[in-house]
């Protein structure tokens, strides 16, 4: 009796213990490291969710093995207040061990678990991504499990598909025409535009009526109306779906919608701020990391609006190495709410070292961000102080900077090659680079184009975006990579920009880059660009007239001049010294005398340089005089010309450092001044 009153003494001054040391303030959260529970062991709990109740964090997740994804153990639960001290409730839905009759008997896939609470009937409820043991993914289930407590244990109630029989609720009267004509033997190749068409009306929905829409990857969701609901990548990974559940959560109403069919989308992520409804997810690449999508709507029903990649920093075009897991809701003082992105870096090779990515949502004017931080504390968080990192112009790496000074606003916003955007209210230091452009599947785009030399324009009340898009999908003569310029449109400097149009702006066949606007003297703009070196030998500078709200053109190109009328540019070919061949990045101003003059680069055999010339006309038809000499130190090029906030003229330029056949190329600003006959170039400008 003395040994067991000893015990439970024993017992509960360690249970004190140990939750007196969770409710320290929490360390700092360093994502990708190991994050170790309270017997120094890495925290197993992938592709998971976070349940806040009654003050205390509980994260469910996948349990991984050594040499496995399968599973071996079940579902893990670990407890919280403060986000980093982890105590580890094992698995609280354990796999079956003996019963080969069981679903989710040893060896089978659970993925992505996650809890939710019921306020009605007090329980818990699980809802995962199950596939049978030896049969790959093709059961493509969901599974749900209940309990009474949050750590377990749960019980598990069965599987299946969703909502057989039942066809989309945003699947229109004509569509569902359509869908009965779509016959499957048809499509048997995959991959082809016909079949991507087919799928995007429907053809999966219809080869699974029956038995039930697939689903994978998926995510929990419980509105502010009690109403839960179940997100998830279905029709074989091409197509997200959202279904209602049921009043105990523990089934579906047969209520659901699509969204972004065959857009290849898959680990969901959806949070709600102020209304909106906003979701985080990843392309399909298997267990290498991508570049992350984001939507948004105004009703979990939709429509749903695409937006471009949310990450920011170092590595954010992979979603620094990991794939979305769960938005996490964190309820704050005087009621406000922040909330955690959580992601997984997968190491199939090693699955139990797969690692995580925790980071604060940011909100930049009105759009969710998420920004590498090395580390940052939950208290960080809650008391409003998780800022944006601000890089000096000198550490940015940026090729043909362009600077839209922007009075409504206040600000300066930057970008160049790469299709990304700084924003800055002093040139000094800049937040970013922010995805700003929204690419799109037509031919001339391709999935995933290179942006090349973008310029930012206000024209009548709109912001639009000039840019280079190379399509490496599509070759042209001597196969060349298409490239093309074409305009992007927005209602805000800092974007979306996204296409107006499908139809090209250029000739097909035609390598066009380095598009500029301009309004010449007939009111009328024009977008001045370069016909490409490689396919003419001799690379011109060209205009065509545009259509009045810039989304497309009229009529045929006219040549300006060539690289070759350049007196101060020159190459050695075949041991001989001629007129280099390259025009690039041309970009038009008026003198306050009424001169019309160009700027635009070019090469000195290895010395990046840039010219100008002028119209004797003083209209874009020329003719184009050059001048002797370059108007910039070498190896400094591709300019544009601004006014900052205040007035003053600055050209923006980048620096071009070749080491080892790498380019190293960053943002310098020159005062210049037009008050005379021709552009006359100062000193290099330090805000």
């Amino acid at each position: 009796m003395k040994k067991a009153n000893f015990l439970n003494w024993a017992i509960g001054l360690c249970a004190i213990a140990l939750a007196s040391c969770s409710q320290q303030p929490g360390k700092e959260i360093r994502s990708g490291e190991l994050w170790l529970d309270q017997d120094s062991v890495h925290v197993n709990a992938h592709g998971g969710g976070v349940l806040y109740h009654d003050g205390t964090y509980y994260w469910y997740g996948e349990n991984k093995c050594d040499t496995t994804s399968s599973a071996m153990v079940g579902i893990m639960c670990y407890s919280s207040t403060n986000l980093t001290d982890w105590v580890n409730h094992g698995a609280v839905l354990p796999v079956v061990e003996n019963d080969t009759t069981s679903d989710i008997i040893k060896g089978c896939i659970m993925e992505r678990p996650k809890v939710i609470y019921n306020e009605s009937t007090g329980k818990f409820v699980m809802w995962f991504h199950l596939e049978l043991k030896g049969k790959g993914y093709a059961a493509a289930r969901s599974a749900v499990a209940v309990a009474d407590s949050p750590t377990g244990p749960f019980e598990y109630l069965g599987s299946g598909r969703i909502n057989p029989g039942i066809l989309p609720m945003n699947m229109t009267d004509e569509q569902k025409a359509i869908l009965d004509t779509l016959d499957a033997k048809k499509y048997e190749q995959w991959w082809t535009p016909a079949w991507y068409d087919a799928i995007e009306k429907g053809l999966f929905v219809k080869r699974d009526l029956e038995g039930g829409q697939m689903a994978r990857d998926m995510q929990l969701f419980v509105d502010d109306d009690g109403k839960a609901y179940h997100i998830y990548s279905s029709e074989d990974n091409l197509t997200l779906q959202i279904a209602e559940l049921s009043d105990d959560y523990l089934s579906h109403t047969g209520k659901y919608i699509r969204f972004a069919p065959a857009g290849h989308n898959e680990a969901p992520a959806l949070f709600k701020k102020d209304g909106t409804y906003w979701m985080i997810t990843s392309g399909c690449t298997g267990w290498a990391p991508n570049e992350a999508r984001m939507f948004s709507a105004e009703s979990i029903w939709g429509p749903w609006k695409e937006w471009p990649n949310p990450c920011v920093g170092p590595n954010a075009d992979l979603t620094f190495g990991g794939q979305s897991t769960y938005a996490l809701r964190i309820p704050g003082k005087d009621g406000k709410e922040h909330f955690i992105f959580m992601a997984d870096i997968w190491r199939p090779q090693h699955p139990s070292d797969a690692r995580y990515i925790w980071l604060p949502i940011q909100f930049h004017n009105g759009r969710p961000i998420v920004e590498w931080k090395e580390s940052w504390t939950l208290d960080d968080l809650l008391n409003g102080n998780i800022t944006e990192n601000l890089t000096p112009t000198d550490s940015i790496l940026l090729s043909d900077p362009c600077i839209l000074a922007d009075k409504e606003t206040g600000k300066y916003y930057m970008t160049g090659t790469g299709g990304k955007m700084w924003e800055s209210s002093d040139l000094k230091m800049w937040t970013g680079p922010y995805d700003v452009t929204m690419t799109s599947d037509v031919p001339w785009m391709g999935r995933a184009p290179e942006i090349w030399a973008a310029e930012l324009h206000k024209y009548n009340g709109k912001y639009y975006y000039f840019a280079t898009f190379t399509n490496k999908g599509i070759k042209v003569d001597n196969n060349l990579d298409r490239r093309a310029c074409h305009v992007l449109v927005s209602d805000n400097p800092g974007g979306p920009y996204k296409p107006m149009q499908d139809p090209i702006y250029l000739p097909e066949d035609k390598l066009t880059l380095d598009g500029t606007l301009w309004v010449d003297t007939d009111n009328k703009p024009y977008m001045v660009y370069c016909h490409e070196w490689l396919q003419n030998n001799n690379g011109t500078i060209e205009k065509i007239e545009l259509k009045p709200d810039l989304s497309g053109t009229v009529g045929d190109g006219k040549i300006l001049f060539r690289a070759s009328d350049s007196p101060w540019s020159h190459e050695v070919i075949d041991g001989k010294e001629g007129p280099n061949r390259v025009t690039d990045g041309p970009f038009l101003f008026r003198t306050e005398t009424g001169k019309l003059g160009m700027i635009w680069t070019s090469w000195v055999d290895d010395v990046y340089t840039q010219g100008v010339a002028y119209s004797q006309s003083g209209t874009l038809d020329g003719p184009w005089v050059q001048e002797k000499e370059p108007i910039t130190p070498p190896n400094y090029g591709h300019g544009m010309l601004f006014q900052t906030l205040d007035g003053k003229w600055l050209m923006s330029v980048h620096s071009h450092l070749n080491e080892g056949g790498k380019y190293i190329r960053i943002p310098h600003l020159f005062e210049v001044d037009l008050s005379g006959d021709k552009l006359v170039v100062g000193p290099e400008y330090h805000p």
